[in-house]
């Protein structure tokens, strides 16, 4: 696909152009025709995709990339401009990033809708599949962008049209007419015009086929608790999936330290999976040689001798959830060992994570204050270990403002060793919106939550996940045990991709009423001493998956040693959303800030 990235990038210039022309052109796209042709029609339509390669915090593709850091499973520094304060229940409405992401929404839907205003006048002039095809990506990008906007501000303006200088100020419309309506708008009548999947010779991943559709419209029809639609579309997606798309191996080999090797990820998400991978679905594209059609997530994301950020990471929550490899808990297994405690683990631990000892983009990776060199091992030497010493080691990975001892290894690729030169390097990884991974578990979880589901079928989906990282199958075959194994293979599969800040507000505890973001985000959050790689500190692991501490119990009876890195806290009734943004409830008079959202 980044074959075609320069098409994006020219669709992307005249479409901004044509938005900002006041009287029709004699050449040229003009608002008030647009879109009068095929080509125009596509090069809009581009446009708007190439809206999702616009939502960058923190240097982050967002919410994809970023939104797991203000949950349990991520860490990040304790300063880091403000994000913190997202998980401590202090955040306002005049927050950059509360304000960004709303801007970056409707600046989304207004490229949609320019192309959709005048849709209709091109019946006639283009070939009619075509005409459906634009409608049926046009409004399953809507539908994307709405859902996000729902999930995270509440009840929003809906907007169908291009507003105009007389047309700005709507009332927030209530989500659930929102969501009913994003997901009329996926039609299957509609959606059945696209393509099963766009082929790796053309748009590959870069636009939504038929799968992608019917995946997308069964994520939020989950989301939202319509559980028997979501297992409508979920299944119609996989029978449409079958023989096209298909989970893609992962070399499990475990190797103890830095000195046996390198987890490798990179099939599934590297360089290596944008034209290998057969599991992704619908990705953002990045391209450097695009106009602002990059990313600087390899920076936030890598260690310090990397000359990275070492911003963001797992927390020690995180790495305590990875099962044993008999599929028990740590705080059951037989199998594990506190002061070895990497051994016997479930393979996505290194694979996705990266973890003191191991080996990460070539480099040995160490916390440990006594290891002031580290291993090159591309350029057979040893270097420095700035990631424990020199004057910016306090933002290290274990620093005293870093975050936490850990690094994610997803979206890490080797490729950039070497070249990362600061908040200003261009990473132009592509990042995943939709994999067969999450199509399978989204099947999993509507069949055990719709009372007419199949729970064999349920199982079925789990086990074919863990299956590809020799992971035993789940056991137990009850709604509630299924539930559970759900929950941790949501958690565990899907990490550091976004999806774990909704799930734990739209998932409840055994009354059927409390989030388990409540739990989940609500007290100290730990990490390993400065001293220490590993912690004793014994785990509590609930039905959920959810891990908390007493600040008390350890493995081996002694001290507690972990340290406090944050405190956390959520508030029933609040903390479900971010606030509405302020910028948006004093323009509007149709808001005002005296419809915010509860608690702010």
């Amino acid at each position: 696909m980044k074959k075609y990235i320069a098409f994006f990038a020219l669709a992307t210039a005249l479409f901004t152009a044509g938005c900002s022309l006041d009287r029709i052109p004699l050449t040229g796209p003009s608002t008030g025709t647009f879109p009068a042709s095929f080509d125009e029609a596509q090069a809009g339509v581009l446009a708007a995709y190439k809206s999702l390669a616009n939502n960058i915090e923190q240097y982050e593709p967002f919410p994809n990339r970023w939104m797991d850091q203000l949950t349990d499973i991520g860490a990040m520094r304790t300063v880091l401009s403000k994000w913190p304060d997202y998980t401590q229940s202090t955040i306002t409405s005049s927050y950059s990033g509360v304000e960004h992401f709303y801007a970056r929404i409707y600046k989304s839907l207004g490229r949609i809708h320019l192309v959709l205003d005048n849709l209709d006048n091109l019946r006639g002039k283009i070939e009619d599949e075509e005409y459906y095809r634009f409608k049926a990506e046009l409004l399953c990008l809507r539908a994307y962008f709405y859902d996000w906007a729902c999930k995270v501000y509440g009840d929003v303006p809906f907007i169908d049209h291009c507003l105009t200088l007389d047309d700005y100020a709507y009332a927030r419309t209530p989500k659930a007419e929102v969501i009913d309506r994003i997901i009329k708008d996926m039609d299957d009548e509609l959606i059945d015009h696209l393509p099963v999947s766009w082929g790796s010779q053309t748009w590959g991943t870069a636009r939504i086929g038929r799968v992608a559709a019917y995946a997308l419209k069964a994520r939020i029809c989950l989301e939202w608790g319509f559980f028997e639609s979501a297992a409508r579309c979920s299944k119609r997606a996989l029978e449409l999936a079958d023989g096209v798309y298909d989970l893609t191996p992962l070399d499990c080999t475990y190797y103890p330290t830095h000195a046996e090797g390198e987890p490798d990820p990179t099939p599934l998400f590297g360089f290596a999976a944008e034209t290998g991978s057969k599991e992704w679905i619908w990705a953002i594209q990045f391209n450097r040689l695009a106009a602002s059609n990059t990313h600087t997530g390899i920076y936030t994301g890598t260690s310090r001798v990397h000359n990275g950020a070492a911003g963001a990471g797992p927390s020690m929550a995180m790495m305590d959830t990875f099962q044993c490899t008999d599929g028990k808990p740590i705080s059951e297994s037989e199998l594990y060992d506190w002061q070895n405690p990497w051994k016997n683990r479930d393979p996505r631990l290194d694979l996705y994570c990266v973890r003191s000892g191991s080996r990460t983009m070539g480099i040995q990776f160490s916390t440990d204050p006594a290891d002031k060199t580290v291993y090159d091992y591309i350029s057979g030497t040893s270097v420095t270990n700035s990631d424990v010493t020199g004057n910016k080691s306090e933002y290290g990975p274990n620093g005293i403002q870093g975050p936490g001892g850990f690094l994610w290894r997803k979206f890490c690729d080797p490729a950039y060793y070497g070249s990362i030169t600061g908040t200003g390097y261009e990473d132009e990884l592509d990042v995943p919106i939709i994999r067969l991974a999450e199509l399978l578990l989204i099947d999993a979880e509507a069949n055990i939550e719709w009372d007419g589901g199949d729970l064999a079928r349920a199982k079925s989906q789990i086990d074919r996940v863990r299956a590809r990282v020799k992971m035993p199958p789940v056991e137990g075959s009850s709604r509630e045990a299924l539930r559970s194994a759900l929950r941790y293979e949501r958690k565990v599969e899907l990490c550091a991709e976004g999806f774990r800040w909704f799930d734990i507000r739209r998932w409840k505890e055994s009354d059927g009423k409390t989030p388990v973001a409540l739990k989940a985000i609500n007290g100290p959050q730990y990490a390993p001493a400065y001293e220490h790689t590993t912690s004793n500190a014994k785990p509590i692991i609930d039905e959920n998956w959810t891990v908390t501490y007493d600040g008390v119990t350890t493995f081996d009876g002694k001290k507690f040693d972990a340290r406090v890195h944050t405190e956390r806290k959520f508030q029933l009734g609040k903390d479900e959303l971010w606030p509405f943004p302020y910028s948006e409830m004093v323009t509007n008079p149709l808001i005002g800030t005296e419809n915010n959202n509860p608690g702010y």
